[in-house]
C-alpha cells in the first residue's frame, strides 16, 4: 500500500496543476483557439467550436470546475491519510502547530464530504476556535464559520492550502501507521531527535545557555539540509537570523560544495521538523531562533536585536501569539 505521505503528495500535485491551468485560462494564456485549433477532428474538450468569445468563458468556467473537483479531492484523500497515522482526535493533538493543522484539515473534510458541489462549514462547538499553523503563517477562524458556505479564503486562498498539504507530507512522512504520537516532531527539540554531537559556540552572554545538537541524519530531514546546519552553521538558544540570510546561506553553500538545493519552503518545513522555530518580528521579517551562519553578524546579534523588538510585535506565548484566546466562540 502506498504511504500516507505519498498519497498526500499525489493530490497536491493534482490541485497544484489544476490551479496552474486555471490560473492560465484566466489570464488568457490557454485559449479555446489554442486547444481547439481547426475543426472536430482536434478537438480536445467535448464543447463546439465557435468563433465568438463564449468559447473563451466556457473554457474558463471548465478550467474552475477542475479546480474545485481537484480541491476535494485532496481534501477527501488527506484526511483518510492521516487517519491511518493518527488515532486521537485533531484537537487532542498535543502539538499546537499540528493540532492546528489537523483541525482545519478535519474541518474541510467536515465541509465537503456532505456534498462536494456546495460544501458547507460543520464546525463542533469545540472547534469553533482561531486555528494557526506557524511553520506556513496559515490562520483560519472558525468562530462564525458554522453554517456558511465554504471559501478557499476561508483558509487564506488555494496557495496557503497547497502549503499545508506540503506540511503533512514533512510532518508524517516517516511516522508509523495506525500509531498516535504523544509528541509530534514539529515540537521536539533538536536534543531530542538528532544525535548529540556538540557545536562549539562563541559565548555571548554571561548566564548559563541552552546548547543545541549538531544535526546528524534524519529520516524526517533531507541529508543536504543537515550537513549544511553541521557543517556552516552555530546553534544555540542565544542566536536567531532571519529566515533570508539562513536561505542565502544554505544556497551558497550548495553552490561551493555542488549539493543540490532545495526550495525555501522544504527548507523551512525541514528546519521546523528539526525543532526550529521561526518567528515574524519587527518590520515582518521572520526570524529563526536557535540558529545562524557561522560568522554571521546579523545572527551574533540576535540578543540586542531581539530587544529592540516593537511592542506590538509577533510573539508567540504557549505555541501561539501572545493574546490567542483557544476559548470557544460565545
Amino acid at each position: 500500500m502506498m504511504k500516507p505521505a505519498h498519497e498526500i503528495r499525489l493530490v497536491k500535485d493534482n490541485l497544484d496543476l489544476s490551479v496552474t491551468l486555471m490560473q492560465a485560462v484566466q489570464d488568457e494564456k490557454i485559449t479555446a483557439k489554442q486547444i481547439i485549433p481547426d475543426g472536430p477532428e482536434n478537438m480536445y474538450l467535448a464543447f463546439a467550436v465557435n468563433t465568438y468569445e463564449g468559447d473563451q468563458l466556457e473554457l474558463s468556467r471548465r478550467a474552475a470546475n477542475q479546480a474545485r473537483a481537484a480541491f476535494a479531492l485532496s481534501v477527501l484523500q488527506t484526511q483518510r491519510s492521516l487517519e491511518r497515522v493518527f488515532t486521537n482526535s485533531p484537537i487532542e493533538e498535543e502539538s499546537p502547530d499540528l493540532q492546528a493543522a489537523r483541525c482545519v484539515m478535519y474541518l474541510l473534510h467536515k465541509a465537503v464530504s456532505p456534498n462536494l458541489f456546495t460544501p458547507v462549514w460543520d464546525c463542533p462547538l469545540e472547534y469553533r476556535r482561531q486555528f494557526e499553523v506557524r511553520p506556513i503563517n496559515l490562520m483560519m477562524d472558525a468562530g462564525e464559520l458554522h453554517g456558511t458556505g465554504l471559501s478557499w479564503d476561508h483558509v487564506g486562498g488555494l496557495p496557503l492550502f497547497l502549503d499545508l498539504l506540503e506540511y503533512f507530507t514533512v510532518v508524517i512522512e516517516d511516522l508509523p501507521e495506525s500509531e498516535a504520537p504523544t509528541v509530534a516532531a514539529a515540537d521536539l527539540t533538536v536534543t531530542e531527535i538528532l544525535a548529540s554531537q556538540p557545536v562549539e559556540l562563541d559565548v555571548l552572554v554571561d548566564e548559563p545557555e541552552e546548547i543545541l545538537a549538531n544535526p546528524a541524519p534524519s529520516n524526517n530531514v533531507d541529508g543536504t539540509v543537515t550537513r549544511f546546519i553541521a557543517e556552516r552553521c552555530d546553534l544555540g538558544s542565544h542566536v536567531q537570523t532571519t529566515a533570508k540570510e539562513l536561505y542565502a546561506g544554505f544556497l551558497e553553500w550548495c553552490r561551493e560544495t555542488g549539493q543540490d538545493d532545495v526550495s525555501q519552503r522544504s527548507f523551512g518545513m525541514q528546519l521546523t521538523a528539526m525543532g526550529l522555530y521561526r518567528r515574524r518580528r519587527g518590520r515582518g521579517k521572520h526570524w529563526w531562533e536557535g540558529i545562524r551562519v557561522s560568522g554571521s553578524i546579523e545572527g551574533a546579534a540576535g540578543e540586542e536585536t531581539a530587544g529592540k523588538v516593537a511592542a506590538g510585535s509577533l510573539e508567540m506565548t504557549n505555541g501561539h501569539r501572545e493574546g490567542y484566546q483557544p476559548g470557544l466562540t460565545q
